[in-house]
């Protein structure tokens, strides 16, 4: 896939990010509250966590914005995700 490839279900598929992240943070003892937080906070929450945990690779820090922290978790799910998922 080109890096530039418009994911065909990003929406759904940062959705699906955001509910493993959180399931894998929760995991490793971290609370992610949903209490007080933007859907753009947690997102960038659980990206933290990720690249704390060595699953996805940073950004650079002049692209660190919602909509490439959005990608790449929607990246990273659909990578994760096997072959026979409706998402992919």
């Amino acid at each position: 896939m080109s890096k530039t490839a418009k994911l065909e279900n990003e929406d759904k598929l940062f959705k699906k990010a955001l509910e493993v992240g959180t399931k894998i943070a929760a995991m490793q003892g971290y609370t992610l509250t949903n209490q007080g937080t933007t859907p753009s906070m947690k997102a960038k929450a659980i990206y933290l966590f990720l690249v704390e945990v060595n699953q996805i690779t940073p950004l650079p820090a002049d692209k660190c914005d919602g909509k490439n922290i959005r990608k790449r978790l929607a990246l990273w799910i659909h990578s994760a995700l096997p072959d026979d998922d409706p998402l992919k």
